[in-house]
């Protein structure tokens, strides 16, 4: 046999013009929700409110590369509704570790200085601090005050 008579036929491969019947692939699934989410009756994750329920809002740096010279969380602290202000001194230091997560090694310092910004903004964007509150309302308010 030569090499152009070894065609697909001849490796198991169905001719091109046939068609392969699947159970799933071009076929309409039942959508058991349809009726409920175009009605508007469908529940999502907003609309839902559970007791004690926080709502937070994250202070964000308009720079990237800036100094952060102090954070004065006192202000939205004391702001009634204010449940916690977090920021990088409320993290635990890492210091120079480095773990292994799966197939990969993690940085911890660099990381934690990612999640919320410490000394340093790495980018504009960069979290700064973290208001937990009673309501979204009070959250916003709090994060202008630091």
């Amino acid at each position: 046999m030569s090499a152009k008579s070894v065609g697909a036929k001849s490796l198991g491969a169905k001719s091109v013009g046939a068609k392969k019947e699947y159970a799933v692939i071009g076929t309409r699934p039942p959508r058991y929700d349809a009726v409920d989410k175009a009605t508007g009756r469908a529940l999502y994750g907003p609309d839902v409110s559970l007791p004690g329920l926080l709502y937070a809002k994250v202070l964000r740096s308009p720079h990237a590369h800036a100094r952060i010279r102090s954070i004065d969380t006192g202000r939205a602290e004391a702001f009634p509704g204010v449940c916690a202000v977090v920021t990088a001194r409320d993290l635990p230091g890492a210091g120079e570790r480095t773990v292994s997560v799966g197939e990969e090694a993690v940085d911890l310092e660099y990381r934690r200085d990612n999640t919320l910004a410490g000394d340093k903004v790495l980018y504009a964007g960069h979290a700064i601090a973290a208001v937990a509150a009673r309501t979204p309302h009070i959250a916003e308010q709090a994060i202008q005050l630091i």
